[in-house]
């Protein structure tokens, strides 16, 4: 199964680009999974995907009322994900357009959205309260996606990795 880890955000926009910072520490971390960062939305996002069985998508979240640096799996369509943007289309609708268009979708392993302190901050640099959590959350994401590989690996009679 090609297996794909999209990390997005903005890089400039201080904790709105913990998606990539995120993972890009998971490079070389899970084995058989590429990974792919991205700054882009809508049409660009399609492009990336195709080719993959099943990808995990890492955001930064803005769903209010969760600590900063909280890590949740959000349901497709729900969040402040960079894929739900006004910017360009949002992921169901990505992968309904790229169906209807004849491509080959892949499955949505999960989507991890990790609270952030506010999209619209100019820097470089992590907040300090959401940089302090930042191994926690790289390390429970590696974890989970190890396991849903794992538990598909078996489903499909093949040797778990």
């Amino acid at each position: 199964m090609k297996t794909l880890v999209l990390g997005m955000g903005n890089p400039i926009l201080s904790d709105d680009g913990v998606g990539l910072i995120v993972a890009r520490a998971m490079e070389n971390s899970v084995e058989g999974v590429d990974v792919v960062t991205t700054e882009l939305v809508g049409l660009h996002v399609m492009e990336m995907l195709l080719g993959y069985d099943k990808v995990f998508l890492i955001d930064a979240a803005t769903t209010g009322g969760k600590p900063v640096g909280f890590l949740q799996k959000l349901e497709e369509g729900t969040g402040g994900l960079h894929l739900f943007t006004s910017h360009g289309l949002n992921f169901p609708e990505l992968l309904q357009l790229g169906k209807e268009m004849g491509y080959k979708m892949p499955e949505v392993g999960a989507i991890y959205g990790i609270e952030i302190v506010d999209e619209a901050v100019f820097g470089e640099r992590l907040s300090p309260e959401l940089a302090e959590k930042l191994d926690s959350i790289i390390e429970a994401i590696r974890e989970d996606i190890t396991a849903i590989l794992s538990e598909c690996a078996s489903e499909d009679g093949a040797t778990p990795i």
